[in-house]
């Protein structure tokens, strides 16, 4: 299982959604979003999966562990 991770808005690290998932799973979801108290500022964040990647993820099969910025889509 690999966790869901955002970037915090506020301070920009990268904190855990505390969804956990498998890759293959994650790579099927359709965009939706979530809320979340963050751990590094204590505000409620708003998230998408398009913004969203995930720890651990293999970066085969072609998707570039869908980090921000990447370009699999």
């Amino acid at each position: 299982m690999s966790s869901v991770m955002i970037n915090c808005p506020t301070t920009g690290r990268a904190v855990s959604t505390a969804v956990e998932m498998e890759p293959s799973v994650f790579n099927r979801l359709p965009n939706i979003v979530g809320r979340m108290r963050c751990p590094a500022c204590g505000q409620e964040h708003v998230w998408a999966v398009r913004s969203a990647w995930l720890t651990d993820a293999p970066c085969a099969a072609g998707v570039a562990a869908l980090q921000p910025g990447s370009e699999a889509a």
